[in-house]
């Protein structure tokens, strides 16, 4: 009950974070204006009502976390903010986030170069069968 009211109150913009890091899926059902939406807190609820005890608290940890991985200029290489809560314990437990943050970069640009490839190889696979 605790966790799922603090999901509730961390904004829609963490709900769609914390589903994309949990890999939970989207499903879009039809809104009062007419539009589509998502129900992120009906999705957050399914879920986590089936977590075991550790899993729960894994979660009410990344809910917590979430708000200081956030990037206002959605900037993938604008560092943590000093001051956030995430930055504090990693400096009180002596983590060197300037390697982890070089890491990440790299993993991100690998990631990046592949899915250009996997990309680049489909398209022409599909220009290969129109000629």
């Amino acid at each position: 009950m605790a966790v799922l009211d603090y999901f509730k109150r961390l904004g829609h913009d963490n709900h769609r974070r914390l589903c994309r890091v949990y890999g939970w899926g989207k499903k879009k059902s039809k809104a009062s204006w007419g539009g589509s939406t998502v129900d992120y807190k009906a999705i957050a609820r399914k879920t986590v009502l089936g977590m075991s005890v550790p899993d729960v608290q894994h979660f009410l940890v990344v809910c917590s976390l979430v708000s200081d991985l956030y990037c206002p200029g959605y900037n993938p290489r604008e560092t943590l903010a000093r001051g956030s809560n995430l930055a504090l314990a990693a400096s009180r437990y002596k983590i060197d986030t300037a390697k982890l943050t070089a890491e990440s970069r790299a993993e991100l640009i690998e990631k990046r170069k592949k899915n250009q490839k996997g990309r680049n190889a489909a398209t022409t696979g599909k220009r290969s069968k129109k000629k």
